[in-house]
């Protein structure tokens, strides 16, 4: 990125300073640790310089990353205060800078450059080893995710521009798909019927022409196996193809497949949740999977209720039908292949998805299907999970700098039992940040119970430190709640989050409140102050939900959104080029073969009849045979040549568009085109 900064470049900078220098004032004016001038100057000083550094931080971010350790360094040394806030403030945004604009190894080779610096810097001034290293945890934890935080947005970044451009490029890629679907039907038809009826148009012209009733039989069993193997192979194609519908959704698709069991005498109850457009691939295997499963209920357990859910999630759809348990017992009929759950478990896994099938306890059956909606997954570990283990970290780290490290030492002279006490609490509540993308409610949950056990158990010891400790804890709370508005699928309601994370604040302000009476607890207060406690929490917590909520509406589903659309709107061209040609054959092509095999049939039993002497039937049969043959052909022929004709129609339009952008890009290059 080049070019002189922005007016926005300029104002992170200036509210940055500005917070510095009064923060700053306020932590070092007091009257036991008062800042010379000198030391104020140099302090100012530096905080002045790191900050005009960041105005350049997009343009050279590298270089501004150097002043603002250096400088940030010198001004440590200089002030030689720790509660001066002099360094590593602009360090972490110029760190952030760096990890945004520019690779991986760099922001890497970066941090680690700001973490040495930053721990020579501050180990003159910071006190015994267990401070400096508690300290250097903490520093380390907060440096990561700053990196982290920066590589992710340079990935989403990255990967909105290809979006975009890809969305630029839907069109012809919709085009393109058509035109390949087109070409392969096309090929298939040839492949598979065009060989085998024009066999039987010509054998059974042939064997109809000649007065022997052997050579006919032979023609005629011919004809009938051809058309079988025809038949069968169209419709194969035709079932490949998909359901009928013509916009290939859902919630178009399973309405009419329910009604058509429903009119056999099996309830079914539909829901359809969140719909929008997939992939045709994962259409078709959601139709297939409740088709099969339909069947398998009416099959072996008649007249029970069966409801059947779909619901559009965040990058997988979730199909489940379930079965109730028949009336009566019913003898199961001998149908089938056994390769009902098979054949769905296998739609299920060319996709990437699972299929579990099996009672459910209640004497009925469910079949559950989760069906990625995205074809492109991430591999692997990245910098999503080195956040996660930064935020953990700092999730611990930052109670217990507080609980253990000079000059405060709130746990120093604690019996063992309560400490250990405290340290599992600390990593408990840390713990389940892990798993918040993934189960942002369960993470929820996990920290909300850890945090109110500590709250009883601290309120019973009557331990106002480890209240503290509680409340200084507040940072895993904040990414819960976060994690539920960005995470959670959007069609729950997630605004209970803050409300759950608040409870054990209120918890600890109410049992707080009730052990400052001296001759004994005083539940009168308790009430008061439990709602204290959570509406204090709540001004604190509900901006985190609302940050998620905005991030997660524009941020995390707008990838997924946008292949998922690419994906249809390719895939719906090709759905719909398959829909012409299953329509085509089910209207002509497949009757004319049925036909075909029907006169085949007819003639061999009259053949049969009359054991062999007379061929006058069938050489009647052979002709019709042949007719049926030939009008299969032609109308097949006729199929692949609108076919052919749309191929032809859409390579003109192509070479037609490639000209107006070659015109419109010579215009835009020369300077008497645009002049006028």
């Amino acid at each position: 990125m080049t070019g002189w900064p922005g007016i926005a470049d300029f104002a992170v900078p200036a509210v940055l300073a500005t917070a510095q220098i009064v923060a700053t004032w306020l932590l070092t004016t007091g009257a036991d640790r008062p800042l010379g001038r000198e030391r104020w100057m140099a302090g100012l000083t530096a905080i002045l310089i790191c900050n005009l550094a960041l105005i350049w931080r997009r343009v050279a971010p590298v270089p501004v990353l150097g002043v603002t350790i250096a400088v940030g360094a010198a001004g440590i040394l200089a002030v030689h205060d720790v509660d001066a806030l002099v360094g590593g403030i602009a360090d972490g945004v110029a760190l952030f800078s760096v990890a945004v604009h520019r690779r991986t190894r760099t922001a890497v080779i970066a941090t680690a450059a700001a973490l040495a610096v930053m721990w020579l810097a501050f180990a003159p001034v910071r006190g015994g080893p267990a401070t400096q290293l508690t300290n250097a945890g903490a520093d380390a934890a907060a440096f990561v995710a700053v990196a982290a935080l920066g590589q992710l947005r340079r990935q989403r970044k990255a990967r909105r521009l290809e979006l975009t451009a890809r969305l630029a490029e839907a069109e012809r890629e919709r085009r393109e798909a058509a035109a390949a679907e087109r070409e392969r039907l096309a090929r298939d038809l040839h492949d598979v019927a065009g060989h085998h009826l024009s066999a039987v148009v010509v054998h059974s012209t042939a064997a109809s022409r000649l007065d022997d009733p052997d050579l006919a039989g032979r023609a005629l069993r011919a004809a009938a196996d051809t058309g079988r193997e025809v038949l069968k192979a169209l419709s194969r194609l035709v079932d490949v193809v998909g359901p009928e519908s013509g916009d290939g959704r859902l919630e178009t698709l399973l309405p009419p497949l329910c009604r058509g069991l429903a009119r056999l005498g099996v309830p079914v109850m539909l829901s359809v949740e969140g719909p929008r457009r997939l992939r045709p691939q994962v259409t078709n295997a959601a139709y297939r999977i409740v088709q099969e499963a339909l069947t398998n209920a009416m099959r072996y357990a008649q007249g029970a209720a069966v409801n059947v859910s779909v619901r559009y999630g965040s990058g997988a759809l979730e199909v489940v039908v379930a079965n109730a348990a028949p009336a009566e017992e019913m003898p199961v009929p001998a149908l089938g292949g056994g390769r009902g759950i098979a054949g769905m478990r296998e739609r299920a896994e060319a996709l990437g998805g699972t299929l579990t099938a099996g009672p459910d306890g209640s004497g009925g059956w469910t079949v559950r299907a989760v069906l990625p909606t995205s074809a492109s997954t991430r591999p692997g570990p990245g910098w999503p999970e080195v956040l996660d283990a930064a935020a953990i970290a700092l999730c611990v780290a930052l109670p217990s700098l507080l609980a253990f490290a000079p000059p405060e030492e709130m746990l120093a002279d604690r019996p063992a039992g309560p400490t250990l006490l405290a340290i599992a609490a600390l990593v408990g509540r840390a713990l389940p940040l892990w798993w918040r993308r993934r189960a942002p409610w369960a993470a929820l949950a996990a920290v909300a119970l850890v945090d109110s056990a500590w709250a009883v158990v601290a309120g019973r010891a009557a331990s106002e430190t480890m209240m503290s400790l509680l409340l200084l804890g507040a940072p895993a709370a904040m990414i819960a709640v976060y994690s539920v508005g960005c995470y959670a699928r959007r069609t729950v309601v997630t605004w209970p989050a803050p409300l759950i994370a608040a409870l054990p604040w209120g918890l600890a302000f109410a049992v707080t409140a009730a052990l400052e009476n001296r001759d004994g607890p005083d539940r009168d207060v308790m009430v008061p102050a439990l709602v204290a406690g959570v509406l204090l929490a709540l001004l604190v917590l509900l901006p985190f939900w609302a940050w998620g909520r905005v991030i997660g509406g524009r941020g995390v589903r707008w990838e997924t959104h946008a292949l998922e659309t690419m994906a249809a709107r390719a895939g719906e061209a090709v759905f719909a080029e398959r829909h012409r040609v299953a329509m085509g054959l089910r209207g002509t092509v497949l009757d004319h073969t049925t036909r075909l095999i029907r006169s085949a049939e007819g003639g061999l039993a009259g053949q049969d009849a009359a054991a062999g002497t007379s061929g006058t039937d069938a050489r009647e049969a052979l002709v019709a045979v042949s007719e049926h043959a030939r009008a299969a052909l032609t109308d097949m022929r006729a199929l692949l040549d609108a076919m052919r004709e749309d191929q032809d129609r859409q390579d003109r339009q192509d070479r037609q568009d490639r000209r107006d952008r070659r015109d419109e890009e010579d215009g835009r290059h020369d300077p008497d085109g645009a002049a006028a």
